[in-house]
């Protein structure tokens, strides 16, 4: 919807994080709810009017009402997630496809929403992330570490994730309703924790941005290189003061929908091509007669992307 982890972050944030979160043995494929005390939560939303007149109405849907109702009623005022009147109504049957099938997962449909810590009133001192995990998940298991696009973490991208990758661990982090300015801390200490519930350390994870969520992922990327396997870049693109300072041994990709105006441009050709003078393993791709939603309008072309650039997967 509009504009990532470490296997060790350090012996003296694993017994406070430990005691906080406990332990979990896996099982079969469930998705689970993992917190950590944080000082880099992200700040309550703000928004102009009309979308802050209607913010108090949906703070109270938010919590008595199921996803698929909230997200309904956001595409109302699709302000709040950063959409035109026409790219809500686009979304509309899109999402609600989608959601149709959680409703009928078992696993699914009792996971509850991360949409109220998105919009909470006050900074967080927790953090949040749902976490998939598949039947039989160990020290080998890859890990996918999804950064969400502006709105907030809705469910409908981890259960979409699950569906292509039911073999992977996927590591949701809610970061309010804008993970474009994400810090780095507030995702490896996730991953830590993600790391520590489970008793073990994670497989080094790939990096997954989407939209918002992909800006940021560039950034936590190119901070952060001997972190993760690889990143995944969706909807986005780098920014440009990145461009200079892409790591040379950096595995990254990069897709997009053709139509969006960055590809008609030229300008998303441009800076891939800049950052593969960096890093020549750089990789790209453009879903043809595809808009900004392409990981829903065209999901299978897209996954089949995502699959050619990440086989253990």
């Amino acid at each position: 919807m509009g504009q990532v982890g470490v296997v060790a972050f350090g012996m003296r944030w694993l017994l406070p994080i430990f005691l906080f979160c406990g332990a979990l043995p896996v099982r079969a494929v469930e998705v689970i709810r993992v917190t950590w005390k944080t000082s880099y939560a992200a700040s309550p939303p703000q928004f102009n009017r009309p979308a802050a007149d209607f913010l108090p109405m949906f703070r109270l849907a938010l919590n008595t009402l199921p996803e698929a109702a909230i997200v309904t009623l956001a595409l109302s005022q699709p302000a709040l997630l950063g959409l035109t009147s026409a790219q809500a109504a686009t979304m509309l049957p899109l999402v609600a496809k989608r959601y149709a099938l959680i409703a009928k997962s078992p696993v699914y449909s009792v996971v509850a929403s991360a949409l109220p810590y998105c919009f909470v009133e006050k900074r967080p001192q927790e953090g949040l992330a749902l976490v998939h995990l598949p039947t039989g998940a160990d020290a080998r298991t890859p890990v996918l570490v999804f950064l969400h696009g502006y709105g907030g973490s809705f469910l409908w991208y981890q259960h979409l994730l699950a569906e292509h990758f039911p073999k992977c661990i996927i590591i949701c982090p809610a970061y309010g309703i804008n993970t474009s300015t994400i810090s780095s801390e507030y995702v490896e200490e996730c991953v830590q924790a993600v790391g520590v519930r489970l008793g073990r350390p994670v497989t080094k994870p790939v990096l997954l941005g989407l939209s918002a969520g992909g800006f940021g992922a560039c950034e936590v990327f190119t901070k952060h290189l001997d972190r993760f396997e690889r990143l995944i870049c969706m909807a986005a693109y780098p920014p440009e003061d990145l461009l200079l300072r892409f790591p040379r041994e950096g595995k990254a990709a990069f897709i997009a929908g053709g139509d969006e105006y960055f590809v008609k441009s030229g300008e998303f050709a441009r800076r891939i091509a800049k950052v593969r003078q960096l890093a020549p393993a750089t990789q790209e791709f453009a879903v043809p007669q595809a808009g900004h939603f392409f990981l829903l309008t065209h999901t299978t072309l897209t996954m089949a992307n995502l699959r050619e650039w990440l086989p253990r997967l």
